[in-house]
C-alpha cells in the first residue's frame, strides 16, 4: 500500500495539487484509519487532507479518478465487427492455425470478456515500469512491449501471410486496429498520469526551447505560467543572500548613547557599517523585424522581470532604442507587449545599442555604475534553422 500511495501523491503533483511530505503522512494516515473499501469514503477524506483550494479539489478528484480506474480495453469493440459473428465458428478455425495465446486473448474480446486482458496489460505494465515512464519517446517502447505480451505480432504475420482472402481476415484486421488503439490510450493515460497531467507539457518544453513561434493561442496563459516561473527563478539565483559576517569596527559614540540606559553597561553594541546602494538591472529586448516571431515571448518574459526584479529598467530595440519601463509597470500584459511593438518593433536590429542605452540612462533616475548588470535578450537566426533564443 505505501508503495501504490506514493505513486498516488506523485500523480498528484504532476497534477499541479501541491502535496508536502508532512501531508503525504496525513494522507498515509487516513489510508490507514479509513481503508480503501469505500471509495467514495476514501476520496473525501482524501481531498479534505491534500487539496486546499477548489481548484485543486478539481485537479484531485480527476487525478483519483484516472489512477485508480486506469485499467486497460475499458472501450468495447464495435459491434458492426463482433456483433453478428459466429464466435464459435471464427475460435475453431483459428484453433490450428495460431497460439493458444493469441487464441485466448482473440476469444477474450469476441466473448466480451476484457478483464482477462486488462489484467495482462497491468501486469506487464507493472513488469516494465510503465509508472517510471518519462519522455515522449519511451511511450512506444512500452506499447511494444505490451503488444508483444498480447501476441500481436503473430497476429500481424498471420493476417499478412495470407493468399487469399480468408473468411476471418475482416474481424483479424479490425481486432488488429483495436489492439493497437486501446494499448496506445492505456499508456498515453499512463503517461498523462505520472509525466503530463494536463497534457501541454511536452508541446511547451518543445516550444520554450526551439519553436516559439509555434506556440498555439490556446496555450498562451500556459506559456505566460511558464515565463513567470522563469523570471522568479532567475530573480532568486541573482538575489542578494545575506550572510553572517564580521560585525567590523565598533561605534563608540553610538554605543554609549544607546547604553545610558544601562548605567554605562555595554548590553548593546553598534557597529561601523558602510551602506551599499541597490544595484540597477538594465535590460535590453531585441524586438527587430528579423526576430519578429519570437520578439513577443522576449517582450512577456521582460514584462515579467519588470515585476519581480526590484530595481530594473527595460529597454526595447531595433532600428531605434527606447524604455518601456513605465509602459510595462502601468499596463496590462497584453496592452504593453502590444504597444512596445508597434512602438519599437519590426525595423533591422541596430548594433548601437549598449551605448544608445548609457546615453539614454544618464539623464534618468539610476545612473548605470559598475555594480549595475546588463541583460541583453536576442534571439540569434541562421539561414536553415529557427530563431532561437
Amino acid at each position: 500500500m505505501e508503495v501504490t500511495f506514493s505513486r498516488f501523491v506523485q500523480a498528484l503533483r504532476n497534477a499541479d495539487v501541491r502535496v508536502s511530505p508532512a501531508e503525504t503522512l496525513d494522507g498515509f494516515n487516513v489510508v490507514s484509519r479509513i481503508g480503501i473499501g469505500n471509495e467514495r469514503l476514501l476520496r473525501d477524506a482524501l481531498s479534505l487532507a491534500l487539496a486546499k483550494s477548489i481548484d485543486e479539489k478539481a485537479r484531485f478528484d480527476d487525478a483519483f479518478d484516472r489512477f485508480f480506474h486506469q485499467l486497460a480495453f475499458r472501450r468495447p469493440p464495435q459491434r458492426s465487427f463482433v456483433g453478428g459473428l459466429d464466435k464459435q465458428a471464427l475460435l475453431q478455425a483459428l484453433d490450428q492455425e495460431i497460439s493458444p495465446g493469441l487464441l485466448r486473448v482473440i476469444g477474450s474480446v469476441i466473448d466480451d470478456g476484457r478483464d482477462y486482458l486488462a489484467f495482462l496489460v497491468q501486469r506487464t505494465a507493472e513488469e516494465a515500469g510503465l509508472s517510471r515512464i518519462r519522455t515522449l519517446r519511451e511511450k512506444s517502447l512500452y506499447a511494444q512491449r505490451i503488444a508483444e505480451v498480447l501476441c500481436l505480432d503473430e497476429l500481424e504475420t498471420y493476417i499478412s501471410s495470407g493468399t487469399g482472402e480468408r473468411p476471418a481476415d475482416p474481424t483479424l484486421r479490425y481486432l488488429r486496429q483495436y489492439f493497437r488503439d486501446e494499448i496506445g490510450a492505456y499508456v498515453d493515460a499512463q503517461y498523462r498520469l505520472h509525466v503530463d497531467a494536463s497534457g501541454k507539457k511536452a508541446l511547451l518544453d518543445a516550444a520554450l526551447k526551439a519553436n516559439l513561434d509555434q506556440v498555439p493561442p490556446d496555450y498562451h496563459a500556459a506559456v505566460r505560467a511558464a515565463v513567470e516561473k522563469l523570471a522568479r527563478r532567475l530573480c532568486k539565483m541573482h538575489r542578494r543572500r545575506r550572510k553572517q559576517n564580521r560585525p567590523g569596527l565598533l561605534d563608540i559614540k553610538k554605543t554609549l548613547r544607546r547604553n545610558v540606559a544601562y548605567d554605562g553597561a555595554m548590553f548593546d553594541l553598534c557597529w561601523r557599517r558602510t551602506k551599499r546602494e541597490q544595484a540597477a538591472v538594465y535590460v535590453l529586448c531585441d524586438v527587430s523585424g528579423s526576430v519578429a516571431r519570437v520578439a513577443r515571448f522576449l517582450l512577456l518574459f521582460l514584462y515579467e522581470l519588470t515585476d519581480v526584479l526590484p530595481n530594473i529598467r527595460a529597454f526595447a530595440f531595433s532600428s531605434a532604442l527606447g524604455e518601456v519601463t513605465d509602459l510595462f509597470k502601468r499596463k496590462s500584459t497584453e496592452a504593453a507587449v502590444e504597444e512596445a511593438l508597434v512602438a519599437w518593433g519590426g525595423a533591422p536590429p541596430t548594433t548601437r545599442a549598449p551605448s544608445a542605452t548609457s546615453a539614454r540612462c544618464a539623464g534618468g533616475t539610476s545612473t548605470p555604475s559598475r555594480r549595475s548588470s546588463c541583460l541583453a535578450m536576442r534571439a540569434t537566426t541562421t539561414s536553415n534553422r529557427r530563431p532561437r533564443c
